[in-house]
């Protein structure tokens, strides 16, 4: 029976002393610019709360601008070469195909004028084709400038709280903007002792409590075992995964932890 085995396995189950532990962001990222450029607006500020995609920083890169006129206006110079040197093929084509005409006839047209015009007109086709690649590369550099123009607005990559503000307006986007964390849900980092570890599973309920709360006791799930000893403390680290969406806990609380281990 199922409610039998449950019991087995419940009764097969004990519990760890008190075990130190401490509390960390799901995620955390240090915000930087993917390209160059001027901060423009910095639209947060540390504590505040943000959704994946808000708006955190616009940056200015007047050159950049600039490179994207000149690569379009290139694009623009390259497909009029290309227009011209197709107008003239379909004009060679032409003359071609009337000296072939004329060749049926004996001794209208010397067979040497045929060949020659057959040779221009596989140039002409061959020029075509070079400056259509020339073209392609022209368009591709003006679309990558392009989209590069995008990363001057930079969003945040996951809901959290901003924790540090680096810079402000006229800086230059060299180094790290903001830090951001993601707070709704954290880890709580177990050190469970050499002696432990091994009865430890994934899946196992953690109970813990941090100072500022008193005796309210909160919970995770055990999901990461490191399966590797700390060289001087002799202990593990075993991640639970928190929620946090009440918002109670913070990243760097210290707690003590107990979690559920076999017999």
């Amino acid at each position: 029976m199922k409610w039998l085995s449950a019991l087995v396995a419940l009764a097969a189950m004990g519990q760890t002393g008190k075990l130190p532990a401490e509390l960390a962001p799901y995620q955390k990222v240090t915000v930087r610019a993917r390209v160059a450029g001027t901060v423009e607006k910095v639209l947060v500020d540390r504590g505040s709360v943000v959704k994946e995609g808000d708006l955190l920083v616009e940056l200015s890169a007047p050159e950049m601008q600039a490179q994207i006129a000149e690569a379009e206006a290139r694009a623009q110079a390259i497909e009029a070469q290309r227009a011209e040197a197709e107008a003239k093929l379909a004009g060679l084509e032409s003359t071609l195909e009337k000296l072939r005409t004329a060749a049926a006839t004996p001794g209208a047209v010397a067979a040497n004028d045929v060949v020659q015009a057959a040779k221009q007109v596989d140039a002409t086709r061959a020029l075509i084709a070079a400056i259509g690649k020339s073209a392609s590369a022209a368009r591709a550099q003006a679309k990558v400038l392009s989209e590069m123009q995008a990363y001057l607005r930079i969003t945040a990559p996951f809901a959290g709280v901003i924790t540090a503000r680096l810079v402000d307006r006229g800086a230059l986007a060299g180094g790290p903007l903001l830090e951001l964390e993601q707070v709704s849900r954290l880890r709580l980092v177990v050190l469970v002792p050499e002696s432990e570890w091994k009865n430890t599973a994934r899946g196992v309920r953690v109970n813990f409590t941090v100072a500022s709360h008193g005796d309210r006791v909160f919970s995770g799930t055990v999901v990461r075992i490191s399966r590797s000893l700390d060289v001087k403390t002799r202990a593990m680290a075993v991640e639970a995964d928190v929620d946090n969406s009440s918002g109670a806990l913070a990243p760097g609380m210290y707690a003590e932890a107990t979690l559920a281990v076999k017999k």
